[in-house]
């Protein structure tokens, strides 16, 4: 169950946000009897048995912003989803709770004639299961191209950095690791030749470091006549050496989201349809010659010190984890204040990685009404069956959810 309260202010300089919240949860329980790394924390794999919290009264997606005509800095405790999907987000998105943050940057576009651009860089302390100090820091910029069709154009650098006991003896680091270590980390070189006089890369290898480090870009093509936008972003989670190294074997980590809104306005109706696909597998290009790593490990969120790129149990980044693709298509139909929509969802995990991947089919129905100025209610149903689970061939998991919300607006 979960009950919350949400309060918003702003004027012309600042934006005012704060939402206490209460969740309980009974009967939790852990879905395997065997340590699945980074897929511990994949759909009903939540890590339950390693968050003992059955209630929870924390914050979420509260802030306070000062600003002058959209630049300014911020803190609160928020959850971001950057990317430009509707169902997934590779490098950070919002199925972890909110995590306190620390921003700088714009909180609007700046606008000049057709174009306009945002800059944004955030951080995010916190600790990991074994007590260390985490970092999260990202930049985000972008720009917007008014034209027809309307172009967007988003780059994300992030890491998870942190303050490890080894850090001194793996690097020349010598002091303790920081915020600032870590916010100064999204500004530095991008090539691994050009970090490595950097204390905190490893001597001898060609500037590798030990954080976790991931690079997307998307562009977003929006037809506002048509009511029609289409979108693919591509990601990377492994730094290069070079530029050489980049071209080379530039697909070797590539994940990508591909997907696309439709709207058609029908009578008194306006009807929708969402598609998107996610992929998060090692590329079929792969060639062992070439590349550093495992062939047969995990990229995408696989390392156990930031657990596994999760908070309190639940994914930062895209849900369906390392190795994984997820498919949706969303079908929507609304009028004034009411809106329908069901979904059916693919989700596979372990591609290439795990003898018997899981396999995942979810259908879910969402009825949302305004009742009235001050009142709403929403109501979910949803079935879903996992084959494959746990990677155990021919075992099963069937879960059937229903969700009921009643919402009081008090302005």
């Amino acid at each position: 169950s979960l009950a919350s309260f949400r309060f918003s202010y702003s004027n012309s300089w600042m934006i005012f946000d704060i939402e206490p919240y209460r969740k309980t949860t009974n009967n939790l329980f852990s879905t395997s009897s065997v340590d699945l790394g980074t897929y511990n924390y994949t759909n009903n794999h939540t890590g339950a048995n390693k968050i003992p919290n059955k209630q929870i009264n924390d914050f979420k997606q509260s802030q306070l912003i000062l600003h002058f005509r959209g630049f300014g800095i911020g803190y609160g405790y928020l959850n971001h989803w950057w990317g430009p999907g509707f169902h997934s987000a590779i490098t950070l998105s919002s199925n972890a709770p909110s995590q306190e943050t620390y921003s700088i940057g714009t909180f609007k576009d700046i606008r000049f004639g057709n174009f306009a651009f945002g800059a944004k860089i955030i951080a995010m302390p916190y600790k990991n299961l074994n007590g260390e100090e985490l970092y999260f820091s990202g930049l985000k910029t972008r720009m917007v191209i008014k034209s027809d069709p309307i172009i967007t154009l988003q780059f994300h650098r992030t890491y998870l950095s942190g303050n490890f006991y080894n850090l001194n003896n793996k690097t020349n680091f010598k002091d303790r690791w920081t915020i600032k270590d870590a916010v100064r980390l999204v500004v530095e070189p991008v090539f691994g030749q050009n970090k490595q006089d950097l204390d905190y890369t490893i001597p001898g290898t060609p500037g590798f470091d030990p954080w976790d480090e991931i690079m997307s870009g998307f562009i977003e093509l929006t037809f506002p006549k048509d009511d029609l936008r289409l979108y693919l972003e591509l990601a990377s989670d492994d730094s290069r050496g070079t530029l050489t190294d980049l071209m080379a074997h530039w697909d070797h980590t590539l994940a990508l989201i591909i997907g696309g809104t439709k709207y058609h306005s029908f009578g008194k109706y306006k009807l929708f349809i969402g598609l998107e696909y996610l992929s998060t597998k090692i590329s079929n290009t792969y060639k062992k010659e070439f590349y550093r790593g495992n062939p047969n490990g995990s990229i995408y969120y696989a390392y156990e010190m930031y657990d596994y790129f999760t908070y309190n149990g639940r994914r930062m980044g895209a849900h369906s984890g390392s190795n994984s693709d997820d498919s949706i298509i969303l079908l929507g139909i609304g009028k004034k204040n009411k809106i329908s929509y069901l979904s059916f969802n693919l989700e596979r995990h372990g591609l290439k990685t795990m003898d018997f991947p899981e396999i995942k089919n979810e259908i879910s129905f969402t009825y949302k009404s305004k009742i009235s100025k001050h009142h709403s209610i929403v109501l979910s149903l949803e079935y879903e069956k996992i084959n494959n689970f746990g990677f155990l061939e021919n075992n099963s998991s069937i879960s059937r959810v229903l969700w009921l919300g009643y919402s009081i607006n008090l302005y």
